[in-house]
């Protein structure tokens, strides 16, 4: 999902002046040291001043937005929904049919939103602790990330729902590396929580269709296991079966447009979509996911955060930061050299990934995986690797029609 598409979706709305200052000084603009009457910021050759605001005057903080989209050579309503979704992830949930330009009927308005809000309280936990029936049991810092969560407005047209989900602003500095001779090493900022959550939600999407959906037959208890791995619950299922189900839905789609804050992973799918004809394979796998219990002991996954390799060894590792027994922690994979240089490539594309293998405490108490059983991205285990702005559309096989 492009800024360009949503513009099309989203009312256009004048940002904060809050926001756009943590644009600006985000994105290279320097404030100089305050006067009675505000400040200027700079950026090379060029100076917008800022005036003092006690409240909020749309009007100069327009004025604002203009000189930046003249200095940036942007169209301004992109600019616009640029710094306003700048630190936001969105996504955008459509219940799709033809004849649904203007309206949709109230039932089926009132169970997409509400069990808009279970998918993602239900992603909000298993990004925290994967499990196959949370069976009430949400986490805290999952539910943390749903309160924070807001319903956008949208303009006249489909029917859909956009979610945003503001993500917090981290320091990205990182302290000075050690100079070890002949050691490579590289250091990322983890992504933010309230990140891992709407990008589990993606991914469970994705699993649902590689697990559950497109196989032949129905999902069974051992095929259900990877999805789980990946996000998937019953709670999960069980409320997109009930948006499927709806007699007006004839598919779910879902729309994700990452907040340009934080880089995304070139990994996940801008667009998913889901038929209303697999709403009966995606009930049975909420049927067996409440009837077996299957949470991932030796697995975990993460984005990578360092990378380091001493010179002529034959190894290197790789850190994955992830979650585990209920903390956000680091550990350390080991990986022969061929493996570690396909990670460097993991790393740069901010591609997660899935880990399985025994844990062990380290010196310094750090969690090291000596001899993993595989390290994976997590696309790549289920699906090929989508371009940016791929669509995978999520269709019920020949057979389920």
């Amino acid at each position: 999902m492009l800024l360009a598409d949503v513009n099309e979706i989203t009312e256009p709305r004048t940002p904060t002046l809050p926001q756009v200052e943590d644009f600006m000084e985000s994105e290279g603009w320097v404030p100089q040291p305050p006067g009675s009457a505000g400040r200027m910021w700079v950026k090379q050759d060029a100076r917008i001043a800022v005036p003092v605001m006690r409240e909020q005057d749309a009007a100069l903080v327009q004025g604002i937005i203009e000189r930046i989209a003249r200095w940036e050579r942007k169209d301004l309503r992109f600019i616009t929904n640029y710094i306003r979704y700048y630190r936001t992830d969105v996504a955008l949930l459509q219940a799709a049919r033809d004849d649904f330009a203007n309206t949709i009927p109230l039932d089926a308005a009132a169970t997409v939103i509400s069990n808009a809000k279970a998918i993602l309280r239900a992603s909000g936990t298993t990004a925290w602790s994967e499990k196959s029936n949370i069976a009430g049991n949400y986490s805290q810092q999952g539910d943390a990330v749903v309160e924070t969560a807001r319903m956008d407005h949208t303009v006249q047209g489909p029917f859909m729902i956009p979610v945003l989900v503001p993500l917090p602003k981290v320091d990205t500095s990182q302290a000075p590396l050690p100079n070890v001779q002949g050691e490579e090493l590289f250091r990322a900022a983890a992504e933010p929580f309230a990140r891992r959550v709407t990008r589990t939600l993606a991914q469970s999407l994705v699993a649902v269709n590689e697990v559950i959906v497109q196989p032949e037959g129905l999902p069974s208890a051992r095929t259900l296991h990877a999805a789980v791995e990946r996000g998937v619950s019953r709670e999960f299922c069980s409320a997109l079966t009930k948006i499927l189900e709806q007699p007006s839905v004839a598919e779910f789609k879902a729309h994700f447009q990452w907040a340009p804050a934080v880089q995304a992973s070139s990994s996940v799918p801008s667009t998913v979509e889901i038929e209303a004809a697999a709403a009966d394979k995606v009930k049975r796998a909420a049927e067996i996911l409440k009837e077996k219990r299957m949470e991932p002991r030796s697995t975990f996954s993460g984005g990578i955060v360092e990378l380091r390799h001493v010179q002529d060894e034959p190894f290197g590792t790789v850190t994955v930061a992830t979650v585990r027994n209920s903390r956000a922690c680091e550990i350390r994979v080991r990986l022969n050299y061929e493996q570690y240089q396909e990670a460097v490539g993991w790393h740069r594309d901010r591609r997660p990934v899935i880990v399985h293998g025994t844990v062990r405490e380290g010196p310094g108490r750090k969690l090291i995986v000596d001899q993993p059983e595989s390290c994976r991205p997590i696309d790549e285990s289920l699906l090929p690797e989508p371009r940016q702005g791929q669509v995978v559309q999520l269709r019920p096989h020949r057979s389920q029609r």
